[in-house]
């Protein structure tokens, strides 16, 4: 089966010459740049034999020139500085808003469900992925979840999903609604499991809002943050379970290997980070203060500037957006912090604010992200599976060669 096509931007686009004259090229590097995987060439619908460049890419690429100061790196260069890999139909970046399916995810979220966005990521129908009942748990599972209640989310997550996986059906070959009712079943036990919880068939949302105590009057919150952190827009934690699912590894696995990024820095301790700087901002009571004392000190300011969005995270925006109306001071003290450096928040800032907001337990933003990414790890393994080809790496060597004198 032929990999999916590209998608199509609904942004700006730019005529070769235009994409020249930004980028400070002749069109042979410019033609180079598409065969290498760094800009989309689009057929021009006014000139068949033309092509059109997304402006969006070609920001990207000046900025990251301008960081770097040196060209855009070669292709094994690839995953240590961020530039495209793999062509997606799920979530991309265009013009800087995050897109889903051909919806600007900010709007989706404002009436969507998780299970009506999973519903569309995964391409199913949502009564034969979430209809009743609810996929059933052993009482040794049980019993495991109510001794890990006081453990850290990501450790209770992975070891109840982890006793749970030989139950789930995940395997290659299913197909229609056998396939629908399985990536629902993986998606609320996901959500068990980072609560320690038996499995429900209630909206995913009303769970965690009871798990956590959440007053009704912010349950919708809850139910617009975890449409904003449903997908990963294509990194490190969806290509893994891309690439177990490569190579024929089932639903379960691939859920696994992606929720195993709750323990790495920069998917998991971030949170913890934004966490501790609330804390001092909380002690202090003045953010301006504590930003200056830790640039001062050459700290890093954690829950800022999205290398992805050079205008901002809009699901931090919106994940801000939802804390303040609840009650949280952290859009303020954004302000107060980037007055002399702009600062634009991330989804860790966002998610870290929404949290206290609600009162949800210290590590509620790290499990609200990782409960709602399930979605976007299955959607994520879901494509890879439609590619129909193995993915392979290879290294290079680099190293001493063996002498050429005989032993």
């Amino acid at each position: 089966m032929a990999p999916p096509p590209p998608p199509r931007s609904t942004g700006r686009l730019h005529t070769a010459d235009e994409a020249c004259a930004l980028l400070g090229v002749r069109k042979a590097t410019l033609y180079a740049y598409v065969s290498r995987g760094l800009l989309t060439a689009l057929p021009d619908p006014d000139h068949p034999k033309q092509s059109r460049y997304l402006a969006y890419e070609i920001e990207l690429m000046l900025r990251q020139r301008t960081e770097r100061r040196r060209p855009p790196p070669e292709p094994q260069a690839a995953l240590l500085d961020g530039w495209p890999l793999i062509d997606t139909q799920l979530t991309g970046i265009v013009d800087g808003r995050l897109v889903m399916r051909g919806h600007d995810l900010l709007q989706w979220s404002q009436h969507a469900s998780l299970e009506d966005t999973a519903a569309l990521l995964w391409q199913v129908p949502l009564e034969a992925a979430f209809s009743p009942p609810a996929p059933r748990v052993s009482a040794e599972w049980l019993s495991l979840a109510e001794q890990l209640r006081h453990s850290p989310a990501q450790h209770r997550a992975a070891t109840l999903w982890s006793l749970a996986m030989p139950q789930l059906e995940g395997g290659h070959w299913l197909q229609g609604e056998a396939l629908a009712k399985a990536l629902g079943e993986h998606l609320r036990l996901g959500v068990a499991c980072f609560l320690g919880q038996a499995p429900s068939s209630a909206p995913l949302h009303l769970q965690v809002a009871q798990a956590w105590k959440v007053p009704k009057a912010h349950h919708d919150k809850l139910r617009q943050a975890m449409v904003l952190m449903c997908d990963n827009v294509t990194n490190l934690m969806s290509l893994s379970a891309r690439m177990l699912a490569s190579v024929q590894g089932s639903l379960g696995a691939c859920v696994l290997t992606a929720m195993s990024f709750g323990f790495v820095r920069f998917s998991g301790g971030e949170f913890e980070a934004v966490e501790a700087l609330f804390d001092e901002i909380v002690a202090s009571g003045h953010a301006a203060a504590v930003a200056a004392s830790r640039r001062a000190r050459g700290d890093t300011l954690p829950g800022f500037n999205h290398e992805y969005f050079a205008s901002g995270d809009p699901r931090g925006a919106g994940l801000l957006a939802l804390a303040t109306a609840a009650g949280s001071p952290a859009a303020t003290w954004a302000q107060h912090m980037s007055a002399e450096h702009p600062m634009q928040p991330s989804l860790d800032w966002g998610a870290v604010a929404l949290r206290r907001a609600l009162k949800a337990p210290r590590d509620g933003a790290l499990s609200l992200c990782h409960m709602s990414r399930t979605a976007g790890s299955l959607a994520q393994a879901l494509e890879q599976r439609g590619v129909g080809q193995r993915m392979w790496v290879q290294s290079r060597y680099l190293g001493p060669l063996p002498s050429s004198t005989a032993a």
